[in-house]
Parts: structure tokens; sequence; C-alpha cells
């Protein structure tokens, strides 16, 4: 574990536990990464650290700070999605803020957390997003309009937490705007976190990390 815990705060003074990981080289853009479903954990602690690696100064915050676990020991059924999108927006400023930080910034996310990576685009004014597997996706194409900043979407072939027929909708949807590229992998929905799919995984990473390497 090359980051540590440290404490940000939200618009109206809430703190939340975040991993930190400092760029490798010392400086670059700011990537927020988005949490799963089961939370921060190890796991991430890991893809934060790698990110790092390739540059950037990394932060995943613990969005689901103020719930406590559920069904399965998740937060699948206890996440508030405002609060997960005000932890996003707060931790892409505080970010931002940072002298380890170029002044650009990216967001990504994983499941629960590739929802909060495509909004970040939609309403926050990311310079580069890439969503891995979001579970709502398909709920929120009213916001493809609004999407100016690059955004890679890496999609699974068939994503058990919605069907195909709404993968359908969302590759049609996006087609409609030229800054969202998708790409659709026959890997299970985790491939790139939770359910490792070696090859897909790299492959996504190679893509998000040409994409974040056009902030540095």
């Amino acid at each position: 574990m090359n980051g540590k815990i440290v404490e940000f705060k939200d618009s109206n003074g809430n703190a939340y536990p975040t991993y930190l990981s400092h760029p490798k080289g010392g400086r670059g853009p700011g990537v927020v990464v988005g949490l799963d479903i089961h939370g921060l954990r190890p796991l991430y602690h890991g893809i934060a650290d790698h990110f790092a690696d390739q540059g950037y100064l990394v932060a995943v915050p613990d969005y689901f700070f103020d719930v406590e676990r559920g069904e399965g020991d998740s937060f699948r059924t206890t996440m508030k999605f405002p609060t997960m999108l005000e932890v996003t927006k707060s931790t892409m400023a505080a970010l931002k803020a940072m002298p380890d930080c170029n002044g650009k910034i990216g967001v990504t996310g994983f499941c629960a957390g590739g929802n909060t990576a495509f909004l970040s685009v939609a309403r926050f004014g990311a310079d580069a997003a890439t969503s891995y597997y979001g579970t709502r996706l398909h709920t929120l194409l009213d916001e493809v309009g609004n999407i100016k900043q690059p955004l890679i979407l890496h999609i699974a072939e068939h994503d058990q937490t919605y069907p195909d027929e709404e993968r359908d909708k969302i590759l049609e949807a996006v087609k409609k705007n030229p800054a969202i590229t998708a790409h659709v992998y026959k890997a299970p929905h985790g491939f790139a976190s939770s359910s490792i799919d070696v090859d897909a995984q790299a492959l996504a990473h190679k893509r998000t990390f040409e994409l974040f390497d056009t902030l540095k």
C-alpha cells in the first residue's frame, strides 16, 4: 500500500475517509476512483496505487461513509446516490487544489462508481472520465447530450446487473455523442476489479490510461 487514508470534507462539512495515492513522478492529473457496492477495501488501495504508478494523483473516496452495510454485506440496498455524487464532486475539487495536481481532473469508477464517473462529465466538469460497467447507465441516458469532454464506457457484453436490451439502448444512445466511446468486452461484470478477466482488464486500463495521459 503506497497511499494512505486521509480525511476530506464535502460541501456541507461532512468528513469522509479517502484513500489517497500520490503520482509517480511527483505531479500529474487528479483521478477520482468510484467504488463498487462492496466499499473501500484493499482491492481499491491496489487500484489507486496502480493508477498512481501511471503518474496520476488518485483519490478513492468512501461515499458510503454515512450508511450501514445491508443485504449481502454490501451497500447495494443502502447507498444514497445523492451522497455519492456530492462526495465525488467534492473530491474532484479537493484534488484540483492539491500541489501534486496539475489542475486537470479525470474520474473513473467500477460498478456503482461507473455511474458517478458518467455523471462527472455530464454534470461536474471533469476533463475526462472512464466508466467500468456502470450499473445505472441505462437510466441516465437523458444526460448523454450534456457530455462535452471525453468519456469511455467499458461495458461487459452480458452484464448481470441489467438485461442485454438495456445494453443495446446504451450503445445506441451514446452513438449520438462523439465525445463518448463505448467498448464491449467478452467478460463478466467486474472484469477489471472484483471478477478479474486479465485480458479484458489490461485492454480497458490501456484505453483508460491513454485517455487520462492526455491530461498530463
